[in-house]
């Protein structure tokens, strides 16, 4: 039975990926990608912006250094 899951966990994913990269080929969705990463860049530049992007990053690192549970 977890052959069975796993071949179809591994089956949906490689559609997924299909998915993404036949419409990350499309050239009105490269315009909007690009749009959206200069939005983004615009915003992280403005001075208001820049102390919560540290804050986010400080907690992110954070988190990443604590010690992982063990079950």
């Amino acid at each position: 039975m977890g052959m069975i899951k796993g071949a179809l966990k591994a089956g949906i994913v490689v559609k997924v990926v299909d998915v993404v990269r036949r419409e990350a080929a499309k050239p009105e969705n490269q315009r909007k990608a690009r749009e959206l990463v200069a939005r983004v860049r615009r915003e992280a530049a403005k001075p208001e912006n820049q102390r919560k992007i540290k804050d986010v990053l400080n907690k992110v690192g954070s988190r990443s250094s604590r010690t992982p549970k063990t079950y």
